[in-house]
């Protein structure tokens, strides 16, 4: 229990300093911004027509590569300074011991990419204030600009029927949620491992790698490979193969490729943190 405690003590200490950071909110914001648009012509409509929006949102706005592109982004704001060995390190690590500092790191990671999902769920729900609906379904506001061209002739492009008719709201939710949190761990990881054994800033080329990977595989390949091989897309309900129907991968190639991906580069970290000297730690 006192080891627990101690990683516990560092997670905590972490978040205290990343939520006086500037970053945090300047991830959040920019993905208001990036939504903005959309959300308050959305909510206009349901207001044209005297009708409120249901909040189930964001299913539908991470159909666009542009907003996955930027909510990886986002991930890289909070975690760009990873491995996280500021001017107190040192003495954090002698104090709690490599293996103790290295797992408060990693709840840190997890909890902080879980955070920044949770949020970015709510951020829509904020915009539509007090124009929202508290229902458990798409409702008409929706379910009219899905089925008919009004989204496209409103300026926002098309929002994807083919996820509200496959999929309950709050499971879509759910489904898009885990993604982004998982893609926002994998994300932490990467810039943890490259800039640990790399210089600092790797793990940020890297990252903005993996946030294009959509369009440069769509591009230099094809649509179908980067269903497979491109993280950021699996934010989009659309592309999974759901009972047997879809054109992309299933959710489980989908959440073991990703749980895969971070526990490879989880053990890179480690012996990366228990291997090296403390004095080549705090250079980095």
């Amino acid at each position: 229990m006192g080891n627990v405690r101690k990683a516990l003590h560092i997670c905590r200490g972490s978040f205290k300093r990343e939520l006086v950071s500037p970053r945090i909110y300047i991830a959040f914001l920019w993905f208001l911004f990036l939504i903005y648009f959309i959300v308050s012509v959305i909510r206009s409509f349901g207001v044209s027509v005297g009708l409120r929006t249901s909040p189930w949102l964001l299913p539908l706005l991470t159909q666009q590569s542009g907003n996955q592109m930027f909510i990886i982004i986002g991930a890289l704001l909070i975690f760009c300074d990873a491995p996280f060995l500021h001017a107190n390190s040192g003495w954090q690590i002698l104090r709690a011991g490599r293996k103790n500092w290295f797992w408060g790191n990693m709840l840190y990671i997890w909890g902080m990419s879980l955070f920044y999902a949770l949020v970015l769920a709510i951020i829509p729900i904020i915009l539509l204030i007090p124009h929202v609906a508290t229902i458990n379904s798409w409702g008409q506001v929706l379910g009219s600009l899905a089925q008919t061209n009004a989204a496209s002739q409103l300026g926002i492009g098309n929002l994807c029927y083919d996820i509200m008719s496959q999929y309950e709201p709050i499971e879509a939710m759910i489904l898009t949620i885990l993604p982004i949190w998982l893609n926002s761990v994998l994300i932490g990881m990467v810039n943890y491992t490259f800039n640990l054994y790399g210089k600092n800033g790797s793990g940020a080329v890297v990252s903005i790698a993996l946030g294009l990977s959509p369009l440069m595989l769509t591009k230099l390949a094809s649509p179908r490979i980067a269903y497979y091989i491109a993280p950021p897309l699996w934010m989009n309900l659309y592309y999974y193969s759901k009972d047997g129907y879809g054109v992309g991968p299933s959710f489980g190639y989908v959440y073991g490729v990703l749980m895969g991906l971070i526990a490879v580069l989880t053990i890179f970290s480690y012996l990366g943190i228990r291997r090296k000297d403390l004095n080549m730690v705090e250079e980095i």
